[in-house]
């Protein structure tokens, strides 16, 4: 029994000693803020691709003195990025930190930074930075045409990008535009999609009077792009689409207003189409 005691006895003192090595996490935790200023960014905002970035970082060490400054960054949740890490010492640093906003349009980068005290405590801020096309004119096309996709001889489908039209056996990735008139139809379905995941969202007549630059097409995608579907309703008219095209573009989004349609109703005449006027970024 006394033995049994002996032995308890000289496991506490180890238990202790373990217990007492690294950081209590009790200890007070550092602080780290992003400083405002006209040249820096301290809170979430909007920019164009290619922007250099400017952060203010200023660090208080919580209990001892502070160990690390690190920072990165992530682009729509994905894996992050360093962009810096360094070693610092005192209880209060401050510096700042740039980087050149690398992403596409609509990308969600978000930007951490954290500070380490010498006792591993740690903390963090970020923000957020949602990447904006560039403000450019938008150029008008009138009279293109999409046929019937039953009449394999004409051109049923249609490349917003190189505005041109395509037939059935072109490369399937540039059809932004397409007749969805299914095989065996009696009559013309007046319904487009696409073959290569473009989207469309139904707007207004006065969105198409009324855009003249990108910054218009993209706000409107921010504002009904929620809404969009992979192909139109049956269409009409004066119907306004705008179009998030599936290809990997630079700037995605197009605005197609229907001038005319032939629909003709004998059966086997496969010879409708849809006649559009459309916006595109003048480049």
């Amino acid at each position: 029994m006394k033995l049994k005691h002996l032995l308890l006895a000289l496991t506490l003192p180890v238990v202790a000693f373990l217990g007492s090595c690294g950081g209590d996490s009790n200890d007070p935790k550092p602080t780290i803020s992003l400083t405002a200023g006209a040249k820096f960014v301290s809170s979430d905002i909007s920019v164009m691709s290619d922007s250099m970035l400017s952060f203010s970082i200023a660090a208080t060490s919580g209990s001892g003195a502070l160990s690390g400054i690190s920072a990165n960054y992530s682009i729509n949740g994905k894996p992050a990025v360093s962009i810096k890490d360094t070693s610092v010492n005192g209880n209060a640093v401050a510096f700042v930190i740039k980087n050149r906003l690398a992403a596409s349009i609509d990308d969600i980068v978000t930007y951490t930074f954290t500070a380490k005290d010498a006792n591993g405590q740690t903390a963090s801020t970020s923000v957020k930075i949602t990447v904006i096309p560039p403000t450019a004119p938008l150029v008008g096309f009138s009279s293109q045409l999409v046929y019937n996709a039953l009449n394999a001889g004409f051109e049923n489908a249609y490349d917003l990008n190189k505005g041109v039209g395509l037939k059935t056996n072109d490369n399937a990735t540039r059809k932004d535009l397409l007749d969805k008139t299914a095989t065996g139809a009696a009559q013309f379905a007046k319904v487009w999609g696409s073959d290569n995941n473009s989207k469309f969202v139904k707007v207004t007549a006065n969105d198409y009077t009324n855009a003249s630059t990108t910054t218009y097409l993209w706000n409107l995608w921010k504002a009904n792009g929620s809404t969009a579907i992979a192909q139109t309703a049956p269409l009409a008219v004066g119907d306004v689409y705008l179009v998030k095209t599936g290809q990997d573009l630079p700037f995605n989004l197009y605005l197609i207003k229907v001038t005319k349609i032939q629909d003709l109703p004998a059966i086997g005449n496969h010879n409708d189409y849809i006649e559009f006027g459309y916006k595109k970024i003048d480049d």
